[in-house]
């Protein structure tokens, strides 16, 4: 869990993202061709004069991840990314650290080591960034995603609180968590060129491919059971919580008990002119219980809610096929 930082944020100065295709093309590959393993690297590049940061190489670091972000603050990550820098500056390359890049399922990735590892990059390069790879749609569409930490989990990271009241002070819940850059693809001019240059040609497809129902069955099962992991996982945390709030409720009915009968015994002795008892005298005798931490139920709850948008699409698109089978089924009887 974070831990109070000694380290100032600083506000981002970049607001959108400009990819080289090639660099592109060449990490779709990659996470693409290891699916369903996981992977993830350094994104390398400099920013520019026009708010933007350009990113012209990745390389991915050389073995699968366990879970999202696990090799963001692993040495062997750090070693591999800092020999990358050094060969590069060697060859006189002007290119600095930027993000990282990680291939994921749905919301899989927000995972503890993830954010840690973001945070910490965050207070050291205010405009870092993780360029998110979603694999639920591969086969289909590319899925990116660039996100930084938001300025107010930020904020609530650096204090390292993480009660109801310090999430609330600083305006963060789990929707906005994450804040989303804009990503531009750039290609080089003699690609625009041949792209210009090309016949647009009819692609040919057979007529119920289309209506293939077993296409993202896989997939749609690997979502359902990250969810149903993130779902017992925040039924764990909330579990704690709902103890602490019935046994914050306990001790402040004593409280409000003992301070009643305060009360009647201070009337008493002013009738009879003694002196009154200390009415604050029971912040000595009871002690409230201490809030758990809302961290992780806050991250379950954002991985949760990215899951159940992903599973909701999967399943128009089904359902959309269906009722096209249908049609074309009752057609062909009439």
């Amino acid at each position: 869990m974070a831990s109070k930082q000694t380290k100032k944020y600083q506000q981002p100065t970049a607001t959108s993202i400009n990819v080289e295709s090639s660099v592109l093309l060449s990490l779709i590959r990659h996470t693409s061709e290891n699916y369903p393993s996981l992977f993830s690297g350094s994104l390398l590049g400099f920013e520019d004069d026009e708010g933007s940061i350009d990113i012209t190489h990745a390389y991915p670091f050389p073995y699968a991840d366990q879970y999202e972000g696990g090799s963001f603050r692993s040495r062997s990550g750090a070693k591999y990314q800092q020999e990358i820098l050094d060969s590069l500056k060697k060859l006189e390359y002007g290119v600095d650290f930027q993000g990282w890049f990680q291939s994921t399922v749905s919301g899989n990735f927000v995972t503890t080591q993830l954010i840690e590892g973001l945070a910490q990059q965050q207070l050291t390069n205010k405009n870092a960034f993780i360029l998110i790879h979603n694999m639920s749609s591969i086969g289909k569409e590319v899925e990116l995603k660039a996100l930084r930490l938001s300025e107010g989990f930020i904020g609530a990271y650096i204090d390292g609180k993480w009660k109801s009241k310090d999430l609330e002070s600083n305006k963060v819940s789990y929707l906005n968590i994450f804040d989303e850059l804009p990503i531009n693809i750039h290609n080089q001019h003699l690609v625009n060129l041949y792209l210009a240059g090309l016949k647009d040609e009819a692609k040919t497809e057979k007529e119920f491919d289309v209506l293939n129902l077993s296409s993202n069955q896989n997939v749609t099962a690997q979502l359902l059971e990250s969810l149903y992991s993130q779902v017992d996982s925040y039924n764990y945390d909330q579990n704690n919580f709902n103890y602490y709030q019935r046994q914050n409720q306990k001790e402040v009915s004593k409280i409000t008990q003992w301070k009643q009968q305060r009360k009647l015994e201070n009337l008493e002795r002013a009738k009879r002119g003694e002196k009154e008892l200390d009415p604050e005298e029971w912040r000595s005798i009871f002690r409230l219980p201490s809030e758990p931490s809302r961290y992780n139920n806050m991250l379950h709850s954002h991985a949760i809610d990215v899951l159940a948008d992903d599973i909701l699409k999967k399943c128009d698109e089904e359902l959309t096929k269906s009722f096209a089978i249908e049609r074309k089924l009752t057609s062909a009887e009439n």
